[in-house]
């Protein structure tokens, strides 16, 4: 297997290649008052403002703009100079000042520590090729009393794909772990490669819940929340059954509080 820096660079290269078809929402979205975070984020993060936020994997920026509408101070990574580019024209046209970099997400620049929230969201731990270096970094750049909080796409979606009226198929190892996967289904793929036979290859894995939280319990952090919901719209033609299968999960770890506070978990 390929070292670590070998697995992000050559997706930093593919990344650069279709960023051009991924935008995301425009100036106007946020000038108007829209946010690109979902309220079960906003309730999991608690109270935000004034307090210092890291997103790793920060794409264009939709994220980091709509935590710095809360009043936070926000500094943006990804991996593509070109994803880094889109997001500080965007924090300009929408007057918002966001501290974009671009970073390798476990090659962090050492000025950057002592957050209050390391945040990762909808596509962003799939392209970490080793989460034990990934748990002891978030762990090192938080705050005391900080936390990290990952929203994602349940592992469960990854592997199942629709091909009919309640007909799934399973398309990947859910329990592949550090094997990237050999395959990703099309309506997996990042948007600008889904659709697209010209799209350059990608290297991703598949991470159960229970093998990240383990990681961030191991970093030395406490687990503060763990919940999992259903997404009809992420089940095309299941119907009502989608309501039955785990779409998103949510993950909220903290440093350095008392394990006599016990951990929500919820379905």
């Amino acid at each position: 297997m390929p070292n670590l820096r070998d697995i992000t660079q050559s997706n930093r290269a593919s990344w650069n290649q279709i960023h051009h078809a991924r935008p995301g929402e425009p100036p106007a979205f946020f000038t108007s008052g829209g946010s690109a975070l979902d309220a079960g984020e906003i309730a999991a993060a608690g109270e935000v403002a004034g307090r210092r936020v890291l997103q790793l994997a920060c794409y264009c920026g939709d994220q980091a703009l709509s935590w710095a509408m809360l009043g936070v101070e926000v500094t943006g990574v990804d991996i593509s100079e070109v994803a880094v580019s889109m997001a500080r024209e965007k924090a300009a046209a929408v007057g918002l000042a966001v501290d974009f970099r671009q970073a390798d997400m476990l090659d962090l620049p050492a000025e950057l520590t002592g957050f209050d929230l390391i945040y990762l969201s909808w596509g962003a731990i799939c392209w970490v090729p080793d989460l034990a270096v990934f748990a002891q970094l978030v762990a090192e750049r938080l705050a005391p009393g900080g936390s990290v909080l990952l929203a994602d796409h349940h592992p469960i979606w990854e592997v199942l794909a629709v091909r009919g009226p309640n007909h799934l198929t399973v398309t990947a190892d859910y329990f592949g772990r550090s094997t990237p996967r050999a395959t990703i289904d099309n309506a997996k793929l990042p948007t600008g490669a889904r659709d697209n036979p010209a799209a350059p290859d990608f290297t991703a894995f598949i991470w159960p819940p229970s093998d990240i939280i383990t990681s961030l319990l191991s970093a030395g952090l406490h687990l503060a929340e763990f919940r999992e919901a259903p997404a009809a719209d992420m089940y095309p033609e299941l119907g009502p059954a989608a309501g039955d299968l785990p779409a998103t999960y949510l993950i909220k770890a903290t440093r350095n509080v008392s394990h006599e506070t016990s951990p929500r978990v919820t379905k």
